[in-house]
């Protein structure tokens, strides 16, 4: 792709250009972030500033329900490691404004990009107002569930409107194992690259969780066959009517060892397979399917096998804004990211805490913290009955603490998931879950959080950290 001018040097383009870039440094000068209010301003006064503001030569974008922030930050960690320079989005600007932001951030007082190389996570339905006036060589899908029900509504609403907008002369790198996403751009793209990960010891023989996102075939409506099933709806499965099935993987993984925290890849593009080894962090499947897809898009930009692998030994991992842990004399905190109003991503969530080794509590923040800020914007709380809650009836699960605004709506479905109500409590303070948690009873506590509530997360894990440590020296 080559390098995109400024299509425009209208005097509307420059007073964006120059309005927006006063707003950015006011605002580092004042120590906030707020990555969407210069282009806010920019698209305000050119609405076409995204089309007219210069791109880098070439540009990756990542999507999909669950996964898209991680994997973008992960694949933009594993290319600075190989001293790659590259832009990103990596706080979530993931709409036009975000887009807008940074590209003129990093634009010259011409407009024109000053870096050759964007990697930038895209949210599924912003593919309406971004891709019009782009042009990446790559796009990567981590998959389609359901998501935000008042916004997303139903993932074939969702696949269709990234379908309908997919550049034809963009590589696409797409989760074979999911039936919906897999069918991204058959229509039109010539070049589609899939990851899969082969049957692995724990699979079902059918779909996870209590709601299934893909109950049906999604091209014909015919009844579907699983051979095996790896998380919610993605594993190997065709339909009996009109034969649809997975594709053949470019990307495989083949085999894991969890006492060594390994897998191989198998490669499939040459006519005799090539297995290569990599590390991952903490295991899950769906970390997995996150390394797999930045693996595999690396591959794709021509990365070498042990470029990626000795980024992934050298420390590359998971973002400790999805993923962090502490530990003290044989106590463990860990915050899991639950997205709010993700079902598929609580569930995810709840299937690690009682997977998980020794006795646990877990604290519950998954309120969108915005939300009570914004009264008329309520929380559609119906999504609690799609997330498998149910796996808190865990006997090894000693406390479930209720933090957030919804707590009481989270206790019902607590209780009729077959939680003791004994067990659980209403914390009307992160002050008061620190208090609350005995570690007479738990080895782990677990903070499942919504994304806006990391900082709270982390500060509670701070504040019961120094609580194990206070009762040691005691």
């Amino acid at each position: 792709m080559a390098s995109e001018r400024p299509r425009s040097h209208s005097l509307r383009f420059h007073l964006a250009l120059i309005a927006s870039k006063v707003t950015a440094s006011a605002l580092r000068m004042l120590g906030r972030t707020g990555e969407q209010l210069p282009g806010a301003i920019a698209g305000a006064i050119d609405p076409q500033f995204l089309a007219h503001i210069g791109k880098p030569e070439h540009c990756v974008i990542v999507s999909g329900t669950n996964g898209k922030t991680t994997t973008t930050n992960l694949l933009c960690d594993l290319l600075a490691f190989n001293k790659i320079d590259v832009i990103t989005n990596r706080s979530g600007a993931n709409c036009v404004g975000g887009f807008e932001s940074i590209f003129l951030k990093h634009a010259n007082l011409s407009g024109h990009a000053r870096r050759k190389l964007a990697v930038m996570e895209l949210d599924e339905l912003s593919f309406r107002t971004v891709m019009p006036h782009m042009d990446p060589e790559m796009v990567i899908v981590t998959n389609l569930y359901g998501d935000t029900f008042t916004r997303s509504a139903d993932p074939a609403y969702v696949f269709s409107v990234m379908d309908a907008h997919l550049p034809a002369s963009s590589k696409l790198v797409l989760n074979g194992d999911d039936l919906l996403s897999c069918r991204l751009g058959a229509q039109r793209s010539s070049d589609r690259v899939f990851f899969s990960i082969a049957r692995l010891p724990e699979d079902t023989g059918e779909p996870q969780g209590i709601v299934s996102d893909m109950t049906v075939c999604p091209e014909c409506g015919g009844s579907l066959e699983y051979e095996y099933c790896h998380l919610r709806h993605l594993g190997k499965v065709h339909c009996t009517h009109c034969g649809l099935t997975n594709p053949l993987p470019d990307y495989e993984i083949v085999s894991v060892d969890r006492e060594r925290q390994t897998f191989v890849v198998a490669e499939h593009k040459d006519r005799e397979p090539r297995t290569y080894e990599y590390r991952y962090g903490s295991y899950s499947v769906a970390t997995l399917y996150n390394v797999l897809a930045v693996i595999s898009a690396a591959r794709e930009m021509g990365l070498a096998p042990d470029q990626i692998a000795r980024a992934l030994d050298g420390g590359v991992t998971i973002t400790e804004r999805r993923l962090f842990e502490r530990e003290a004399h044989g106590k463990r905190v860990a915050c899991v990211a639950a997205k709010g109003e993700n079902a598929t991503a609580n569930s995810v969530a709840y299937d690690i805490v009682r997977k998980g080794a020794g006795n646990k509590a877990v604290v519950i923040v998954i309120h969108d913290s915005h939300m009570a800020e914004v009264p008329e914007d309520t929380e559609f709380t119906g999504w609690y009955y799609q997330a498998d809650f149910e796996y808190l009836a865990d006997p090894s699960i000693k406390q479930v603490i209720n933090l957030g605004t919804t707590s009481e709506d989270v206790a019902l479905r607590l209780a009729l998931a077959g939680v003791d109500r004994s067990i659980t409590h209403i914390a009307s303070s992160p002050e008061e879950v620190v208090e609350v948690v005995d570690f007479d009873l738990v080895d782990t506590v677990y903070i499942a959080h919504c994304v806006t509530n990391v900082e709270v997360a982390h500060q509670m894990t701070d504040q019961l950290i120094a609580k194990v440590e206070g009762a040691f020296h005691e």
